[in-house]
């Protein structure tokens, strides 16, 4: 069982080591749209979704075929050129203000069936979840060939360790998004730095995957 636990948490790290970085910006991101929680059940589902499909292609019941995950990259690039294009039309950071603020009094006009469906899918949370999954397709080639030689029991702690550390890996997030340095470069460049981070991370994805060839 400990022989279990250490190589869950050593494979945990080892495949998510960028995940920090990519949870501080997102947390540096926090305002009255995007939300904390947004982030950290985003973060959870789409971490929890790569580990529900490394289970299914270990038992041989993979319905995602693993050799075009890389195409997830494709992803975070259109979340960064779509930050990019509103960070475009919103270079005052008076204006963002204010379009956060229309956006909220959009949300009120908006049914309250709708309201309802838009707080368990929340749109925000669906962009962390699919960036997660997109930043870890690469993990599906660790985690397959680990959980087929686990036994259920052990698998069932792998899957246990996996989310705890996720949810150490939000605290991490947070706090290097709350260091001082980090902090104030993200809020002081945010316009150019974000949109690159994501598309940064959906080329790596890419190319990691052999994708892209170059």
């Amino acid at each position: 069982m400990l022989t279990t636990i250490i190589t869950s948490i050593v494979s945990f790290i080892g495949t998510n080591v960028d995940d920090t970085f990519v949870l501080a910006v997102w947390f540096s991101q926090v305002n009255a749209v995007l939300r904390k929680r947004d982030i950290v059940w985003g973060q959870f589902i789409g971490f929890e979704l790569l580990v529900l499909v490394s289970v299914f292609a270990a038992y041989g019941l993979s319905f995602l075929p693993t050799d075009k995950v890389g195409w997830l990259g494709v992803i975070p690039i259109i979340l960064g050129v779509k930050r990019w294009l509103n960070y475009r039309h919103q270079p005052d950071p008076a204006d963002d203000e204010a379009a956060i603020a229309a956006e909220i009094k959009q949300k009120k006009k908006i049914s309250p069936r709708a309201t309802a469906i838009s707080k368990v899918i929340n749109p925000q949370m669906v962009s962390v979840s699919l960036v997660t999954i997109s930043n870890g397709a690469g993990n599906l080639t660790v985690y397959i060939p680990l959980f087929t030689r686990y036994s259920v029991p052990e698998l069932v702690i792998t899957v246990l360790v996996f989310t705890l550390m996720t949810g150490v890996w939000c605290c991490l997030g947070l706090i290097i998004a709350n260091l001082p340095v980090i902090k104030d470069q993200l809020e002081r460049y945010r316009q150019v730095l974000i949109p690159v981070i994501f598309i940064a991370i959906g080329i790596y994805v890419l190319v990691e995957s052999g994708v892209l060839m170059f």
